[in-house]
């Protein structure tokens, strides 16, 4: 891939480094809130900066109420 590109990857590059399939990589890429992606020239791209931030968006923390309640 060019410099200019070198922030992006591919759907297999992506899919490779999240250990999922490609297919996986376009089901969540499909869903309301998805992965963000760039298509250019019918290929579809994943700027690294914005699938970090998609992951970090999706980061849960557990219920502490429920926590102390299952020790109870």
């Amino acid at each position: 891939m060019s410099a200019l590109l070198q922030d992006y990857l591919t759907r297999d590059q992506l899919a490779s480094e999240l250990h999922v399939t490609p297919r996986t990589v376009a089901r969540w890429q499909d869903q309301p809130n998805g992965i963000p992606y760039v298509e250019m020239g019918g290929r579809i791209l994943y700027r690294r900066q914005s699938i970090l931030a998609w992951i970090e968006s999706r980061e849960r923390h557990p219920n502490q109420r429920r926590s102390r309640r299952a020790g109870a």
